[in-house]
């Protein structure tokens, strides 16, 4: 038997009590699409107002088809995208639409990192989810099956630079609300679920065998990059966690300096500034392999003298200048110039370096001469 649009108009009509019985009498039509590639589930999915039911004759579709939900149509977009693209008037208690989501997760777990195709920006449903300020159960779904799409940026193509990310987009969401009057709580909420993304970023999972273990929000906003007011929130509730190292013998400063990317160097500058000023001894501790977080700028994260943090990081150890690098045996101005061999960029930082301790270069000659 040919399929038939009849599954699809009933979608679009919205009589959603004659779908389960169609479903069950003619699966074929679930085959059936538009000229946009969109099946009934997609039509389904993309309804505003969802109600019980829809998800009776969502239900009905899953259990004969379950891997429709990461089926996409000529624009990449599968079903789970149009269900998390919610208006910023997303409310809490919408457990119906919440229910309709999880239903889909469930369904087909893959889809939660299915991307968009087109445009500039793409997006997994995770990312349209954060943008919308979803409820915080979806967020945690789609992050029990993938932890990293809480920090994944939205291109991945090198020809850009895209630098935001979802715990970006979810802090920017719940300011507009915020803003906007249209949920006094959102605050709070988008702090419970801005520590949820912070939480898989840092820890690489959602949910703990051991329910007593925590993990040290201050670290996690260190070792992302997040909104810079979110930064300085958590840095002004959570003083007191600069001076303490984590289980590893971390401390902030640590995973702030490790965290360094090429299109992020000013944004570091702003984390280091802010906690050296707050805790400066912090560029005398050693990581967990010995290393200074002088060193680990240098030397791994390729910091610069003049953007990136590095003049502060210095000045407030300038002991470090003299002390060399347990990884490669260099002094920083030396493992400045290994570096500079690749970029001219840092030849102003290498000789910011010697300058701010010219006598290393006696404790060096000192050391290779036979007399």
């Amino acid at each position: 038997m040919p399929k038939s649009p009849t599954l699809y108009r009933l979608a679009a009509d919205r009589q959603y009590h004659k779908i389960p019985l169609r479903v069950q009498s003619n699966p074929e039509d679930l085959l059936w699409t538009d000229r946009y590639g969109s099946t009934a589930l997609h039509i389904l999915c993309q309804v505003r107002n969802v109600d019980k039911g829809l998800l009776a004759a969502v239900d009905a579709i899953l259990e004969k088809a379950p891997e429709q939900v990461s089926w996409a149509n000529i624009a990449s977009w599968t079903p789970l995208h149009f269900a998390v693209e919610k208006p910023l008037v997303w409310r809490s208690s919408d457990a119906y639409s919440t229910a309709l989501i999880l239903r889909l997760i469930r369904a087909c777990p893959a889809a939660v990192s299915q991307r968009t195709k087109g445009g500039f920006k793409t997006k997994t449903p995770f990312h349209i989810a954060c943008e919308a300020a979803a409820d915080t159960k979806v967020l945690k779904a789609m992050l029990t099956i993938n932890p990293s799409l809480a920090t994944e940026p939205y291109s991945k193509r090198d020809t850009y630079s895209v630098i935001e990310n979802p715990i970006q987009a979810l802090w920017k969401a719940h300011l507009h609300l915020s803003q906007s009057g249209f949920n006094e709580s959102s605050m709070h909420q988008a702090e419970k679920k801005m520590a949820l993304l912070l939480q898989a970023a840092h820890c690489g999972t959602v949910t703990f065998a051991n329910k007593e273990r925590s993990f040290c929000i201050l670290n996690a906003v260190c070792a992302v990059r997040c909104p810079r007011d979110y930064f300085a929130k958590i840095l002004n509730d959570h003083v007191d966690d600069v001076r303490l190292p984590d289980e590893k013998g971390l401390h902030a400063l640590h995973y702030a300096v490790r965290s360094v990317s090429a299109d992020s160097q000013a944004y570091t500058e702003f984390v280091l500034e802010a906690l050296l000023n707050v805790f400066p001894q912090a560029a005398a501790l050693r990581d967990d392999v010995g290393r200074l977080p002088l060193h680990v700028a240098i030397s791994s994260t390729f910091l610069q003298w003049h953007r990136g943090g590095l003049r502060e990081l210095t000045l407030a150890h300038t002991d470090a200048l003299r002390t060399p690098d347990p990884e490669s045996g260099l002094v920083p101005f030396l493992g400045s110039a290994e570096a500079a061999k690749k970029s001219r960029m840092h030849l102003s930082t290498t000789y910011e370096l010697l300058r701010a301790a010219p006598d290393v270069t006696l404790m060096l000659h000192s050391d290779t001469d036979p007399m």
